[in-house]
């Protein structure tokens, strides 16, 4: 089993649902871009780059926009549109994506110490990795933040060698290479998750919150489906520097689900 399929199947079932210390805020203000629900007119991108189908990188002004699922070529995009001194802020749009790549997008923001805008959506890899990593975050009127497990998710490794399972079967091998080749793909499973636990702790240490906001709404309050907190809870993880609307935790569930495209359900802390 090869490295592709490992991170495929984490990304799958993650996104199905997805060293330093923590930097005080500044003054800065927040800009929300032209183009975005503030009521302002569109103005042509600064710079806009070529991406994968579904998936926009763009910048404006001191902004830079994302919106689509977290991919490599969408990394390289994001980075190369935000690759200015003047830009400040991230504006994005995402439901999530496999968890070593969502580490990569929030170190991102926490090295070049960005702001992070939420429009609509942030689910999944993005709420762990990148709202996490913001200097300061904003969550703009009726967009959400909802998390739904990590790599430390109970029972991930043995969904993942569920999956495997699922695809050698599918080869239809012999069944002395069909056992071996689900020796290797459970091995790797094994080494990829121990190595992935271990960077996502060091990540979380590096942002500085309690990595069990990923998993509480599941673990302790039994949603099956993705979960989100109040900014007042968030600042319990540590997640601080939060601003959203004052309704944020009174959306309608149906009407957020449908905006979203996903059930989401607002856990609060006991």
């Amino acid at each position: 089993m090869n490295r592709l399929f490992t991170l495929t199947a984490v990304g799958l079932v993650l996104a199905a649902c997805a060293t330093g210390s923590p930097r005080p805020p500044d003054s800065r203000s927040i800009d929300v871009p032209p183009g975005a629900p503030d009521g302002r007119a569109p103005q042509a991108s600064d710079i806009t780059a070529p991406v994968e189908q579904g998936i926009l990188a763009e910048r404006r002004g001191n902004t830079v926009i994302y919106r689509g699922q977290l991919t490599e070529q969408g990394l390289e995009a994001l980075r190369s549109a935000g690759d200015d001194p003047r830009v400040t802020t991230l504006l994005i749009e995402s439901t999530g994506g496999e968890v070593v790549l969502g580490m990569d997008f929030g170190n991102w923001v926490f090295d070049r110490g960005l702001d992070v805008v939420i429009d609509r959506a942030c689910l999944s890899s993005c709420a762990n990795y990148i709202f996490t990593a913001g200097r300061n975050k904003k969550i703009l009127p009726g967009a959400v933040v909802a998390w739904h497990g990590s790599a430390k998710q109970p029972g991930l490794l043995e969904q993942l060698n569920e999956l495997v399972a699922e695809e050698i079967a599918a080869q239809s091998l012999p069944p002395e290479k069909r056992q071996r080749a689900l020796k290797r793909a459970r091995e790797a499973n094994v080494n990829y998750l121990t190595t992935t636990i271990h960077r996502q702790d060091e990540f979380f240490f590096r942002v500085g919150v309690d990595e069990y906001v990923t998993r509480i709404g599941n673990d302790k309050y039994g949603v099956r489906g993705l979960f989100y907190l109040s900014v007042a809870d968030m600042a319990v993880f540590g997640i601080d520097n939060v601003t959203a609307a004052e309704n944020y935790a009174e959306m309608d569930p149906r009407a957020l689900s449908q905006r979203v495209g996903f059930p989401v359900t607002l856990i609060e802390l006991k």
